[in-house]
């Protein structure tokens, strides 16, 4: 068990490494290729509502704040109450 935690982040490593340098030599190989799929993605994202997504993102978890201090609140209260029996 210990010989894997120690192996697991050298493999994670040499993999990130392998994955980085395939990609260069792909990019070397095919430069027009992939400038245009760069392109392509940039504009894609581009055209994402990402100011609408972070607002609708703020609301919900302002939405959800609420409810969930509410249930801990209560829990909390509950388990005071049992406490307060039990003494």
């Amino acid at each position: 068990m210990e010989n894997i935690a120690e192996t697991l982040p050298h493999n994670i490593q040499e993999n990130i490494q392998r994955y980085r340098a395939d990609g260069e030599d792909y990019v070397r190989e095919n430069p027009t290729k992939t400038a245009l799929v760069a392109m392509g993605v940039g504009f894609l994202l581009a055209q994402l509502p990402l100011r609408w997504m972070f607002i609708a993102i703020i609301k919900l978890v302002f939405l959800i704040v609420k409810p969930v201090t509410f249930i801990y609140a209560i829990s909390k209260l509950i388990d005071d109450v049992r406490a307060a029996r039990a003494e």
